[in-house]
């Protein structure tokens, strides 16, 4: 645990018996093995080197501290990430865990996914297609535009946005949730501006919200319908941002977006009584 950043939450949530839920995203890996073709191998190489001057870029402009720790391998990241998160009822990566599909990619997401202790919910960034993860493994969950996740009195309902729209599929899912009668926690990769939150995220452009300038209609329903249920949405987990914010999307809804887990950023979050 001492290479990795911990951000530790506390969520009140009242019928909720006590969980943990660990959260992390953007962990933009580009790897190579011995299974790598000579191309695979100069685009991971390029990638890799880009990375380590992005996101230094990204911890300096948001005073995110970025030292010897910070600066290991993206690799080194993401399995320190998966096994600090065991003790934990479950865990989101919340988008970018891929930095682009490739073979090598896939086989280091897939071991670490596979044997792992607790329900996962991986989902699609803006870096990963979903028609090119691999079907018929753990990590093809990535490939579902709908992920849920049923702890006793909590659903954790993912739903893919890495394309910047909700769909009419994703907006009944949220229904049907919240009509459960159970508290829901709301992950996608692309976070949500609201009046309330615009001084936290002004300056992140259209890019990287979801309600940006002509959005569909879709997208502003969805959100109208999380602000309308603030009694029943615990949180909203996001990333894409590459810095680590908390932000009221309404009176009683937070929204939680992780940092770069290419820095080795980790949330927790205690829910529940």
């Amino acid at each position: 645990m001492d290479k990795i950043l911990l951000h530790e939450y506390r969520i009140p949530v009242k019928g909720v018996k006590r969980k943990t839920i660990y959260h992390f995203s953007d962990t933009h890996l580009a790897e190579y093995d011995s299974l790598s073709s000579e191309k695979e191998i100069e685009a991971a190489k390029k990638a890799t080197d880009a990375w380590i001057r992005v996101r230094k870029a990204f911890a300096d402009g948001h005073g995110e501290p970025f030292g010897e720790a910070q600066q290991l391998p993206a690799r080194e990241h993401f399995v320190n990430l998966m096994n600090a998160s065991r003790d934990g009822d479950m865990l989101v990566i919340a988008g970018d865990m891929l930095d682009f599909v490739n073979g090598a990619n896939v086989r280091l997401a897939e071991k670490e996914l596979k044997d792992y202790p607790c329900p996962v919910l991986a989902l699609c960034g803006n870096h990963e297609n979903a028609n090119n993860i691999p079907e018929g493994m753990t990590i093809s969950m990535m490939r579902e535009p709908i992920q849920i996740a049923e702890l006793d009195d909590l659903i954790v309902l993912g739903l893919d946005d890495s394309k910047r729209e909700i769909t009419e599929k994703q907006y009944s899912a949220l229904e049907e949730a919240l009509a459960s009668g159970k508290a829901v926690v709301v992950a996608m990769h692309i976070p949500i501006m609201t009046e309330e939150n615009q001084p936290v995220l002004r300056g992140a452009g259209e890019y990287f919200r979801l309600n940006y300038n002509d959005c569909p209609e879709m997208n502003l329903r969805f959100i109208e319908l999380i602000k309308a249920n603030s009694d029943k949405i615990a949180a909203v987990l996001c990333g894409h941002l590459h810095f680590a914010n908390d932000s009221h999307i309404t009176d009683g809804i937070m929204q939680y977006v992780s940092t770069q887990g290419v820095t080795g950023n980790l949330n927790k979050y205690i829910i529940g009584e």
